[in-house]
């Protein structure tokens, strides 16, 4: 198992790509930061640094591309069959690649407050650690945020890769996920309306999706979303084992 998270690791560093991701998204938080200090008063410093400078949502579609390829890009090159034919079961390599892709978004988010801290002593000297975003210091916010855009990120990858499992291309996998994602915004709206006349809704996954909202605006937004944050983190939880569960059933019985 180990040898194949090395395996899947190595694979994926050695892409050109992964380096590149880097760079740019080191590059973007830099460059809002250096809009915030130009335009202060209408993009603000203390909001921007505990949003991450936006780069959350290209984690998401970077996060969203790369668990469709590591799985669904071996079956369409036929590479799943020179691992299936060593001693390594379709549970193992499979796992692999859950461990690989969950590294990998552990890598880009500590990448994100590491440069979103940076930025702000550069750039923003002026913003002080010190200060607060309702009870907490803007460093305990930024760190509270990114945590729950990453269990909801796992919420997106786990559907993605379910669907990667199944099919033998990647693109089908990407437009879930990505479509999943945009939904959530699209329909808030509508999804409290009927939250309010049907309660038993408030338990589908793209409420669960509030979890960051929550986190940020807490009471505020529990009584759009009907859960608590506890509520919403095992919702979230719940929906993501279920997802990999089904993605693994699938895996194990897929022709390849």
């Amino acid at each position: 198992m180990l040898t194949l998270v090395k395996q899947e690791t190595f694979k994926l560093l050695k892409k050109k790509s992964t380096p590149i991701i880097s760079i740019l998204l080191t590059i973007f938080i830099f460059g809002v930061a250096i809009i915030s200090k130009m335009n202060p008063k209408i993009f603000g410093a203390k909001d921007l640094f505990v949003g991450g400078f936006g780069a959350t949502f290209f984690i998401v579609m970077i996060m969203v591309a790369s668990a469709s390829t590591i799985v669904a890009m071996e079956s369409q090159f036929g590479t799943i069959k020179d691992l299936l034919y060593r001693k390594y079961s379709r549970g193992a390599v499979l796992s692999s690649k859950w461990l690989t892709v969950f590294i990998y978004s552990i890598y880009l988010n500590v990448l994100v407050i590491v440069a979103s801290i940076v930025a702000k002593l550069i750039f923003l000297p002026d913003l002080s650690f010190a200060e607060k975003v309702g009870d907490q210091m803007i460093i305990g916010a930024l760190t509270t945020s990114l945590a729950g855009n990453f269990v909801n990120l796992w919420l997106i990858i786990s559907l993605v890769l379910l669907l990667a499992s199944a099919f033998n291309s990647s693109g089908a996998s990407i437009a879930a996920g990505i479509g999943f994602y945009f939904l959530t915004s699209i329909l808030s709206g509508i999804q409290i309306l009927v939250i309010t006349k049907w309660d038993w809704v408030k338990w589908n996954p793209l409420n669960m999706m509030n979890l960051s909202n929550q986190l940020s605006a807490g009471k505020t937004f529990e009584a759009l979303t009907h859960l608590t944050t506890n509520q919403l983190i095992w919702g979230n939880l719940g929906y993501t084992a279920v997802f990999l569960f089904l993605g693994y059933l699938v895996f194990k019985r897929k022709n390849v």
